[in-house]
């Protein structure tokens, strides 16, 4: 059994990401691509949440690959990117300086 060692210099923001990233997509991202509701859906769930995991369904990949998607998502949303796998992507809220 593989375990990791959390140090001090973890964020919570960090232990919340590898959270989500162990739980199912909370938004999906389909054909319509990158639509104003799936932009508000996204947008909801950061300021909630502070992270959201988004699946981009194969439909949606007609258009763009998931690391474009993932890119422009982030940039809309004024996001911090904080993983791509798969065909899912991971957002979380930026820091507030």
């Amino acid at each position: 059994m593989l375990t990791m060692w959390l140090g001090d210099e973890e964020t919570l923001q960090e232990k919340e990401v590898k959270k989500v990233l162990r739980e199912p997509a909370k938004v999906r991202v389909g054909k319509s691509g990158l639509s104003e509701g799936v932009i508000s859906e996204i947008r909801r769930h950061l300021e909630k949440e502070g992270v959201v995991k988004v699946k981009v369904l194969k439909a949606a990949l007609r258009e763009a690959d998931v690391n474009e998607i993932a890119t422009e998502t982030a940039r809309k949303l004024n996001a911090e990117l904080a993983d791509v796998r798969g065909h899912t992507f991971t957002l979380r809220r930026r820091k507030r300086e």
